[in-house]
């Protein structure tokens, strides 16, 4: 009778972590409807529907959690949403067609801005290198040496 107990007392154990597993399971698939579609609430909140707390968000997740229980899966679910509501449902744009410019639109921008203050630090580089650096031509004057032979002719006439 105690090997009965025993074994009975271990299936217990096992049904009750399977259900466990089962309510932690069905609690991620709900998240991830929830991580991929917008709250569609009235005052328009804008937010990921988990990160709402208004009450038409608490609505859709029960009315969510009805229809996984039915046996509908996470695509179903999310494709049923952007039937009814189009694609501003999604709280991301699909990979496809003209969205594919809202995934590419940030890298270009930061290579276009890389590229841009590359261009920028170059010129302002240039600017701030001497003036009077060597040209390879060594019959014009530098300026510096030109504006020192000017004020030493200067000094020389108020000296005499």
């Amino acid at each position: 009778m105690k090997t009965h107990q025993g074994i009975l007392a271990i299936l217990l154990a096992l049904a009750l972590v399977a259900g466990l597993a089962s309510s932690a399971g069905a609690a991620a698939v709900l998240a991830d409807i929830e991580n991929a579609l917008m709250c569609k609430c009235d005052d328009k909140c804008g937010k990921v529907l988990i990160n709402c707390t208004c009450s038409t968000a608490d609505k859709t997740r029960a009315e969510y959690t009805k229809m996984l229980d039915s046996g509908l899966t996470v695509d179903q679910i999310i494709n049923m949403q952007v039937d009814k509501y189009g694609e501003t449902v999604l709280s991301s744009p699909t990979k496809s067609g003209f969205n594919l410019t809202a995934w590419a639109m940030p890298f270009v921008a930061l290579l276009a801005g890389g590229f841009g203050i590359s261009k920028i630090m170059e010129s302002w580089k240039r600017k701030g290198a001497p003036e009077d650096q060597d040209t390879g031509d060594e019959e014009a004057p530098s300026k510096s040496a030109k504006y020192s032979s000017r004020i030493q002719e200067e000094l020389d006439k108020i000296e005499s």
